[in-house]
């Protein structure tokens, strides 16, 4: 207990900076997961929930610069890129919201289980260190459809995920 703790806190309390990470938001529904990435900028557009609406569930401020090139993946999609750097890989923030219920991310390769809150963003990192495919699935029963809550997490060298992007 005296080397696990101190040794699991830092493992999960040092965030890398944002600028030396690859940052996404990821948004669970019922019963389907998106991403949302910064574009070339690295800068997500505003979010104001007095923005939110039935077509604008997260508040996305339109107006905002910052967020003309943002985008979103399809459904269920999911990459982010493996980059090397120095003897390591850039690691990963993700930040977590839901849109309806709680829901928890869980990526069992990974080793990795974060719940996600209505109106919360619950950040988490990690660093991949291979491509692959890696299931995500949700880990707090969230309704009828909850054995349907699953995606893909995509680790992909930098030449496929801009390929993807594009």
């Amino acid at each position: 207990v005296a080397f696990a703790i101190p040794l699991w806190a830092k493992a999960v309390e040092k965030y890398p900076p944002d600028k030396d990470a690859t940052v996404m938001r990821l948004t669970a529904e019922q019963f389907s997961w998106q991403a949302r990435y910064s574009g070339k900028d690295g800068v997500f557009g505003k979010q104001d929930m007095k923005l939110v609406s039935d077509k604008n569930p997260l508040g996305y401020d339109d107006k905002d610069p910052a967020g003309k090139d943002d985008f979103t993946s399809p459904p269920k999609d999911i990459h982010v890129p493996l980059i090397p750097v120095g003897s390591s890989f850039k690691p990963v923030i993700v930040h977590l919201t839901s849109k309806d219920v709680i829901h928890s991310f869980k990526v069992t390769a990974m080793r990795m289980t974060q719940d996600c809150i209505p109106g919360m963003s619950i950040p988490v990192h990690f660093t991949p260190t291979k491509v692959g495919k890696f299931n995500i699935t949700c880990a707090q029963l969230c309704g009828n459809g909850h054995a349907s809550m699953n995606a893909m997490f995509v680790v992909d060298s930098p030449e496929d995920f801009d390929k993807w992007v594009a």
